[in-house]
């Protein structure tokens, strides 16, 4: 019988984490899912690890290939995975016990919609957790439109997306930097329907200092795969003004974030700006 969900996740050398992350689905207070595990290339002991974990669990299957990156093995996840409803998950995040049968449930109630996010937390190497999406983000709350996504990509551990999106598109980018973005925009330009659960129902689990030169390549990233979407010519005028306006953005901020770096240097001047980042989260949440 075809399960309810179909969890995708990619490992590369995820050990460390792995056990974790497998274990927040195992304890789904809905059962009616498979885990799809791809080992992609790993040279630690995660192809070992993933093998265990299914050897006492006849709903995790393990899929083993030479390393793609994250979206050749999200490709081949989903191309081994049997459900219509597939769920992407890193290999170091969480889901909340709660969270498929959330999802069960908000799917059911909204057909027309084809991609599904939830609200979460970011938790930092010490244990401390902040929301992840303050609520009055986008002008209608339950959704984001393809305008306020090329504005900024919504949070998007434990996603749920329908395979025809994944078909539409044509999988996710094998050679891009945060695929996941790209293949959002791309689902959205198409004509993919967003519905946002406010419940936060998932961890992504993150440094508190991300790596410095990190900071400044994932933006530069994001002004490719803008430029990418704009030559798709799948935009309607409203689309090419939004990301035009974010290009413009973008490019600003790295060339600000660049002039600190060479001031503060790299790894104070991220410091700082994730200070201010929590400081912002805790007040938006805090004003509620």
């Amino acid at each position: 019988m075809t399960p309810r969900f179909s969890i995708t996740i990619p490992a590369y050398n995820a050990q460390a984490t792995l056990q974790e992350t497998v274990a927040s689905v195992r304890a789904q207070t809905f059962a009616d899912w498979e885990l799809v595990i791809v080992d992609d290339g790993s040279t630690d002991g995660t192809r070992a690890l993933a093998e265990s974990l299914a050897s006492t669990e006849p709903r995790i299957r393990v899929v083993t290939q030479a390393n793609r990156g994250s979206g050749g093995a999200y490709n081949t996840a989903v191309r081994n995975a049997q459900s219509d409803l597939l769920v992407m998950l890193s290999a170091d995040d969480l889901l909340l016990p709660g969270h498929l049968a959330a999802f069960d449930a908000t799917i059911t109630a909204h057909p027309e919609a084809d991609i599904f996010t939830c609200n979460g937390y970011y938790e930092y190497e010490d244990g401390t957790r902040d929301i992840a999406d303050p609520q009055g983000r986008w002008a209608d709350p339950a959704g984001c439109t393809i305008e306020e996504l090329l504005q900024a990509c919504f949070y998007g551990v434990g996603a749920v997306y329908r395979r025809s999106v994944f078909d539409t598109v044509g999988g996710f980018r094998e050679d891009t930097y945060a695929e996941d973005y790209l293949f959002w925009l791309l689902a959205m330009a198409h004509g993919s329907r967003h519905h946002h659960l406010a419940d936060p129902l998932s961890v992504h689990r993150r440094n508190a200092v991300q790596k410095s030169a990190n900071a400044i390549a994932m933006r530069e990233n994001d002004t490719v795969i803008l430029r990418e979407v704009l030559r798709t010519g799948l935009l309607e005028a409203s689309g090419i003004a939004a990301a035009e306006h974010a290009l413009a953005s973008l490019e600003r901020g790295i060339r600000v974030r660049r002039a600190v770096h060479r001031v503060l240097g790299p790894d104070r001047a991220e410091r700082i700006i994730a200070a201010v980042r929590r400081a912002r989260l805790s007040g938006r949440r805090d004003s509620r």
